[in-house]
Formats: C-alpha cells, structure tokens, sequence
C-alpha cells in the first residue's frame, strides 16, 4: 500500500516521500511539473537504490502543493488518453 508524507511545506517549496512504491510515480509528477514556467526546480530522489523511500522535490515561484495537485491530474489524463488507444478486442 502506498502512503505519502509531507517532509516539507513551505509557500515556496515542498518534499514528499513515498512509501512503498519506487522512484516511477514521483518521476512522472516531476516530468509534468517541469512543463509548468511556475516551478524552478522538480527531482524525484532516492538516496539510496536499496534503502529508504523516494522523494518528489519541489521549488516554485507559488503554491507547490497545489502545482503537485494539478500534475496528478495531467498525469491521470494522459494514462487516460493513453488507455483509449489501446483497441479493445
């Protein structure tokens, strides 16, 4: 089961660390958050390959939160667009 953490909170930057799951999901919200021209920098980080819980990184010019919010959301679209294009039987 994934569970996520806040680690940081800040109005200009936030951490978050997920547990059980790898570095693929917090890599996909970074790849959408860099699109956005609020956000200044987005990692996705482990600290190490076999220990701990990855973490999405996240610097911006406002509401990092709520940009997180909005790149889950595009994400859930793309996988949606993605899915309709796979020909059912």
């Amino acid at each position: 089961m994934m569970k996520v953490t806040i680690v940081e909170d800040e109005p200009k930057s936030l951490m978050l660390e997920f547990e059980g799951m790898d570095r693929a999901f917090p890599e996909l919200i970074k790849h959408k958050l860099m699109e956005s021209k609020d956000v200044e920098f987005a990692s996705a980080a482990k600290e190490h390959p076999e220990l701990g819980n990855p973490r999405l990184i996240v610097k911006a010019n406002k509401n990092p939160k709520g940009l997180v919010l909005k790149a889950i959301s595009e994400v859930q679209d793309d996988i949606k667009e993605f899915a309709s294009q796979i020909p059912k039987k």
